[in-house]
């Protein structure tokens, strides 16, 4: 079970870090910056297995920024909600900012490739730190 929600953990984060990275989707990290609405749907293959993520940022509740995303993949689907802070998001939207820069002046590419490469990538770090805490975020659909 508990290799079960590490692998969830790692496929949300590397679906989070997919959007926030690449350099198609600048619209995703404006709207964590903003706390904007945005949709956005897309699949991802890691170690051999493909899942499908549809990504929402649903604005401001409660003085927190709402994120939901859902990941379905080999039949299950798991919802993570999470509820960032105005620091918490500054946070990350700056990780994200310093990634886009090295990637212009490196060339570096975003490797999806194993679980490995993704929890090396700094945004999934940054993330990866919020996903694990229950004050922050919450996954509906592990049993």
């Amino acid at each position: 079970m508990k290799k079960y929600i590490i692998y969830v953990i790692v496929l949300a984060t590397a679906f989070f870090t997919i959007c926030a990275a690449s350099d198609n989707d600048d619209k995703f990290i404006n709207a964590l910056r903003n706390c904007t609405p945005y949709n956005a749907s897309g699949d991802l293959t890691v170690n051999g297995i493909t899942a499908t993520t549809v990504k929402q940022m649903r604005g401001w509740q409660n003085d927190k920024c709402t994120y939901q995303e859902t990941i379905s993949f080999g039949g299950n689907t798991i919802t993570t909600v999470c509820r960032f802070s105005k620091p918490q998001i500054q946070e990350i939207t700056s990780v994200a900012d310093a990634y886009y820069l090295t990637q212009k002046y490196t060339g570096e590419e975003l490797d999806t490739s194993s679980t490995e490469a993704i929890k090396n990538n700094p945004i999934a770090q940054v993330m990866n730190k919020y996903l694990q805490n229950s004050s922050v975020c919450t996954m509906q659909g592990l049993e």
